[in-house]
């Protein structure tokens, strides 16, 4: 009988992984799908408010800088305040201003709504990862980020369809409304009626559970409650030195996204075998995620499993340039490997994060990190373009250089060995650093 009810007493001792995980997913892949949908859009807004090439770039890109605006303050107020609340309000503004993108008749109105978007999606992905840092132990998160990284492949998969059904009974003034409205209702009401911002107000938690949270990240030297500062954040040099290495994979994923739509258009030919064959390398980048997360957390060396893959993800895009569209077996199997390794990173390296930031820049730090490290994702394109124009139109070039970005991300990765040994065996890597100290010390000992 023993063993029979061991699963099901297991389950009940592991909610956080049923109950907060799938809802945060959730609610991320509607983000990225808001975030992303313009682009299936674009081609009818061109011909309803004859929007040159170089408004649709801007209409694009104007996201990412209303994105920096509240990526510090989003980590800050769910630290100081409470992440369950800022999420919250945070989604009825994103759900506004996505909505209002249906409602716009001019490229001012556009570019506005998209910039609005941008604003109040900023502060959800650092409440969002402070969120799983107080439900989850270090022993953890790298499962734990791995799979709120399966935002990526699902909403990929997802977007093409769901905003291709929309487009073909109804406009992109629809799209716009159902997507920023319809599934968000749903969010925030999973949202409200299931988190909270720590394990000791849940009410569905057990004792059992609840007690093995708290206990873990004590006896990890990690304090239940953080408040964090702007100042130590921005003077952080640790901090600093995960928002180059973010920055770094970022650019490194536009190698990537550059590269898939070209290429595989050229090696199979109709839009129907692009859109089949693409979905593979999604599928791929979530078994890769969840086996390396959950790698890092059995065998810890959180370190070397970034930099092998980082580093397989630089080979991988350096000897893509020499893979013409003629060989399309190769191109597969190339897109298949490079997205997979390109983000399968994520789990230890945030996992990392939360480990070696200091407690005094705990929110605000995670806020920067992302902020940031989306940089990569503006200037990549653009980077990406003028090498592709230098070199007669081609991606060798191209892939060249962002394979070479992930070796560099590759490289910085390995500096994080000493203090991660350090943090984890509760000793100081140098004394004579601060901020390269652990959140295991306390928060006097960096004022």
């Amino acid at each position: 009988m023993i063993e029979r009810t061991s699963p099901v007493r297991r389950l009940s001792e592991n909610k956080r992984w049923i109950y907060i995980l799938p809802i945060v997913v959730f609610i991320y892949v509607i983000c990225y799908i808001d975030r992303t949908n313009i682009s299936f859009a674009l081609p009818h807004l061109k011909t309803d408010m004859n929007l040159t090439g170089a408004q649709q770039g801007l209409a694009s890109g104007i996201f990412f800088w209303g994105y920096l605006l509240l990526q510090i303050p989003g980590g800050y107020m769910a630290e100081r305040w409470s992440a369950r609340r800022w999420i919250a309000i945070l989604m009825v503004l994103w759900s506004l201003a996505a909505m209002a993108q249906g409602l716009t008749h001019s490229i001012g109105q556009l570019l506005l709504a998209r910039f609005l978007l941008g604003v109040a999606e900023g502060g959800v992905q650092p409440a969002l990862m402070a969120t799983i840092r107080a439900w989850f132990p270090f022993a953890e998160r790298s499962r734990a980020f791995a799979i709120f990284k399966l935002y990526t492949p699902i909403a990929a998969i997802v977007a093409a369809p769901f905003s291709g059904v929309i487009l073909t009974y109804f406009d992109w003034r629809w799209m716009f409304l159902i997507q920023g409205g319809a599934p968000l209702v749903i969010g925030l009401a999973a949202w409200l009626a299931v988190v909270r911002d720590t394990p000791a107000k849940a009410r569905w938690l057990s004792q059992n559970e609840r007690e093995y949270i708290e206990r873990s990240r004590l006896e990890e030297g990690e304090p239940l409650v953080h408040h964090g500062t702007f100042k130590a954040a921005f003077t952080s040099r640790i901090v600093w030195r995960f928002a180059l290495i973010y920055t770094m994979t970022q650019m490194g994923l536009l190698g990537l996204t550059l590269w898939l739509p070209s290429v595989l258009k050229k090696a199979f030919h109709t839009d129907l075998k692009v859109g089949l064959v693409a979905v593979l390398p999604q599928i791929a980048a979530g078994i890769a995620i969840i086996l390396v997360g959950r790698s890092a957390d059995r065998r810890g060396r959180h370190v070397a499993h970034m930099a092998v893959v980082l580093g397989a993800a630089a080979m991988i895009l350096v000897g893509a340039s020499f893979i013409s569209a003629d060989q399309k077996w190769l191109v597969l199997g190339a897109m298949i490997l490079g997205t997979a390794a390109s983000i399968a990173w994520y789990g230890p390296f945030w996992a990392t994060v939360t480990k070696l930031t200091p407690v005094a820049a705990a929110g605000a730090g995670l806020g920067l990190i992302n902020g940031v490290g989306n940089l990569g994702s503006f200037f990549g394109p653009y980077i990406g373009g003028w090498l592709s124009d230098i070199s007669g139109g081609g991606y060798a070039l191209t892939q060249a250089f962002f394979g070479a970005v992930f070796a560099i991300a590759a490289l910085l990765v390995l500096t994080l060995r000493k203090p991660l040994r350090a943090a984890t065996t509760h000793e100081t890597a140098d004394p004579a650093a601060p901020p390269l100290l652990p959140m295991a010390m306390d928060k006097k000992d960096f004022q």
